[in-house]
């Protein structure tokens, strides 16, 4: 008995060696945002866990004040860091070069500075899934990779599932099953399905599978289902986790969307402060999703024609016309500037969203408890549609794509925002 209880005691008495992590986030703000939360997560979470961020000096800016910060060199041509704010002319796959030219040498330097400081400490890599060479980096200085998706489990299941049965979608009708044993019935149009992403989809399989675990910024009991067939699609024993929600998590409760412990309230939510509960709606469609001029103004038209009030923010100012001046007479117009997006949602007066459905965007509104109205864009926005509107049941759409035509510059019908 003696030996048993010593025993135990040793055991209590090990010490877990501090752990050091290093985040990488993809340099995009939607991107940044959940990976620094986590990364703050970490860092405050007790356990010795010390978090450094390697970033551009743009989003340095933005990191939490409780992580260490490495910048990392980063030049490209207009100056641009954030490819969320990417002019149209400008190659995407040049951006990506240029982040992979800057951020793998300074990600591999901070790896091996850690290393080189000693001790018992135990140093890990935890990169945006994008970032596909991450891994490697971390297998060369030697160090474990965890994966980072930035989207949601459903998306990420359903695009491997569909990329599995590629070449049998010509022949099925359209809509279409997602197959392979998929957790919920999914009906899906082929012009939904995006391709660009499907093409790069095998080079971040093969990233993964060198990564000791997957995480996704979501949570249990969201996407518990979608999370497990993950994790079995390969026949693998990779651990899959959900963190999240990473970005909504300041927001504790649904009132008037203080959030910030009491300081200066944000001009926007000093708006909603007047408007009646369950009265606005929130239109923003993210930071990467502009839309052209026409589909501008048939939505500026469609908010003054629904007789509600709303809040409509813009990403850049660039992007307001006449007609979105006009509109904000009948409610508030928030071009060119950060807006506070949890505590909108969270703010008693917001009713509904009418989103985009990027993934960040679809947890905060989900946290906070606000239907939506969809109108997705791009990427694997139109699966977090069918994700909000046929397994959830939260959000309606804006408009039926048809077969053939995702891009349709559609007008909102005022119906959309009676939310």
């Amino acid at each position: 008995m003696r030996a048993t209880a010593a025993a135990a005691s040793a055991r209590c008495d090990v010490v877990t060696p501090p752990l050091r992590l290093v985040f990488l986030p993809f340099l995009s703000r939607s991107h940044f945002g959940p990976v620094a939360a986590k990364a703050d997560a970490a860092a405050n979470g007790g356990g010795g866990t010390a978090a450094t961020i390697v970033t551009t000096r743009h989003f340095a800016a933005l990191a939490p004040a409780a992580v260490h910060v490495h910048v990392a060199p980063f030049r490209f041509p207009g100056g641009h860091e954030d490819f969320s704010l990417l002019p149209g002319e400008v190659s995407a796959a040049e951006f990506f070069a240029a982040a992979e030219a800057a951020l793998a040498p300074a990600l591999a330097e901070v790896v091996r500075g850690l290393l080189r400081e000693g001790g018992s400490s135990t140093v890990a890599v935890v990169s945006d899934a994008v970032l596909h060479w991450a891994p490697r980096v971390a297998r060369e200085c030697g160090v474990p990779h965890v994966t980072f998706h930035t989207i949601g489990a459903f998306a990420a299941a359903a695009m491997v599932a569909i990329h599995r049965h590629l070449h049998l979608l010509e022949a099925v009708p359209d809509p279409f099953g997602v197959d392979g044993g998929f957790p919920l019935p999914v009906k899906l149009r082929g012009v939904q399905v995006n391709e660009e992403a499907l093409a790069h989809l095998p080079l971040f399989r093969a990233a993964e599978a060198e990564s000791i675990a997957v995480v996704f910024n979501s949570f249990a009991a969201l996407e518990a289902d979608f999370a497990e067939y993950y994790r079995r699609l390969d026949g693998s024993s990779k651990k899959v986790f959900l963190v999240g929600p990473a970005r909504a998590a300041a927001v504790s409760k649904r009132g008037d969307g203080r959030g910030n412990g009491g300081a200066e309230r944000d001009p926007i939510l000093q708006w909603l402060d007047g408007r009646p509960g369950g009265s606005v709606v929130y239109a923003c469609f993210g930071s990467t999703c502009g839309m052209g001029a026409s589909q501008l103004r048939e939505l500026a038209a469609g908010l003054r024609a629904s007789g509600r009030p709303f809040l409509w923010v813009i990403p850049t100012a660039a992007e307001v016309t006449e007609q979105e001046e006009r509109a904000s007479s009948h409610g508030m117009v928030v071009a060119g500037r950060w807006a506070p997006q949890a505590d909108i949602l969270a703010h008693r007066a917001v009713g509904g969203f009418l989103s985009h459905c990027g993934w960040n965007s679809t947890l905060d509104a989900v946290y906070a408890g606000v239907p939506l109205a969809t109108w997705p864009l791009r990427a694997e926005q139109f699966l977090n549609e069918a994700f909000l509107v046929d397994v959830l049941r939260v959000g309606v759409r804006v408009r039926e794509v048809a077969a053939g035509n995702a891009a349709t510059d559609a007008v909102v019908p005022a119906e959309a925002a009676n939310l």
